[in-house]
């Protein structure tokens, strides 16, 4: 899900940490995100929030999901246009 709001583009993703690198992908119609970092002491979220700035060159939040795999993440100041697009180039 990719959807519009007042403060930016709100996106699900599915978090896979302990991975071999940072990477996006597309799989049965949902993004999947995977990390390089545990999912211990928020070290995951955080590199979460890192790459996914450096990739979308906007401020980014997770307001849901800090626990879990699944997240809900706040993409600042954009649009679902930009978003799109930055993601077409990465996946």
């Amino acid at each position: 899900m990719i959807k519009q709001t007042e403060n930016g583009v709100l996106i699900e993703v599915r978090a896979k940490p302990n991975s071999r690198s940072f990477g996006l992908f597309r799989r049965d119609g949902r993004l999947i995100l995977e990390v390089t970092s545990p999912p211990q002491e928020g070290k995951a979220n955080l590199e979460i929030v890192r790459g996914l700035k450096r990739l979308l060159g906007r401020d980014v939040e997770i307001v849901r999901g800090l626990k879990g795999k699944d997240k809900l993440i706040l993409v600042k100041d954009s649009t679902v246009e930009y978003v799109l697009s930055r993601f077409r180039d990465a996946l």
